[in-house]
């Protein structure tokens, strides 16, 4: 009898682990429009959808600390993250870019002293490649955890303005203002990327490059039916018309590697480094892994 207990154990654990090489385990941003592209998938294209689990999280910092411990396979989340990953040899690639612009500031009034950033993220970054960019004097940046914390501090009077992403920065009250977005500055720059640990890429590649092709054809079928994409942002982040039409003015979908794309992220990567939030430098071939034709 223990042997046949200890062999049905093993069945049941050989069993969970086909079960589990046999799904997608994909970490989203619960509030950001980032992940757009996958409901539409969702609801358009696969039929086998139990081949894709969702985890999701309140920022990118919880996304990319799920994706590092390998409690998710990949993950929609900001550029900065993955190459802090590998400067720090964590076994993470950045397989797609995917949302591009959907940031700017939102402020209460025209003197910024004190920015609310989160720190590490696209939201600390990009404003200062902003400014330098601009040969404007950067203001005190005001790190933070999440952001709701940098909601908060707003509205609080704690700082005089925040780094924020559509939809959410058009839920703040009306006594503030966007004074500018990154996208003026950068047009279609990456902000968050399709990334994946590499026990995902050598374990479930065919899932991963199933995904990512899924995603691309969602992004192509987009761009053909704006209404549809329209309304699906409606009801699945529950905007208003107005909102959902706003946000989407401000967000472009596109995936690949393309050049343009790795020499703006270099570029942060760059300026990651002097600010002491990368080990090392990262070579390109590092950080990237084409999977996409």
């Amino acid at each position: 009898m223990k042997y046949a207990v200890i062999i049905i154990c093993c069945l049941i654990a050989v069993g969970c682990g086909i079960q589990q090489n046999d799904s997608l385990v994909i970490g989203l941003i619960k509030p950001s429009l980032n992940h757009l592209p996958v409901q539409y998938a969702l609801k358009n294209i696969t039929e086998d959808q139990q081949l894709w689990q969702f985890k999701y999280f309140h920022s990118g910092w919880e996304a990319n600390e799920a994706l590092v411990a390998g409690r998710i396979d990949l993950a929609i989340m900001p550029f900065t993250y993955a190459w802090m990953d590998v400067s720090q040899n964590k076994k993470v690639k950045i397989i797609s870019f995917l949302e591009r612009e959907s940031d700017g500031i939102i402020a209460g009034g025209t003197q910024i002293t004190r920015l609310g950033v989160l720190k590490n993220s696209t939201l600390e970054i990009i404003p200062e490649l902003m400014f330098k960019s601009q040969n404007t004097a950067l203001p005190e940046f005001i790190c933070f955890r999440t952001p709701m914390d940098m909601a908060a501090a707003l509205q609080a009077g704690e700082v005089d303005a925040i780094s924020y992403y559509v939809p959410s920065i058009y839920n703040l009250p009306d006594s503030f203002q966007i004074i500018d977005w990154y996208s003026h500055t950068f047009p279609h720059h990456p902000c968050c990327d399709l990334v994946a640990n590499q026990s995902a890429l050598d374990k479930k590649n065919s899932l991963v490059l199933d995904f990512a092709k899924r995603l691309q054809k969602a992004v192509s079928m987009m761009q053909n039916n704006y209404p549809e994409t329209l309304k699906l942002a409606q009801e699945y982040y529950n905007l208003s018309p107005q909102i959902a039409a706003q946000s989407l003015a401000h967000t472009k979908y596109i995936m690949g590697l393309e050049s343009s794309g790795k020499d703006f992220e270099s570029q942060a990567a760059e300026l990651m480094f002097t600010k002491g939030y990368l080990a090392r430098r990262v070579k390109e071939n590092e950080v990237y892994h084409q999977i996409l034709p």
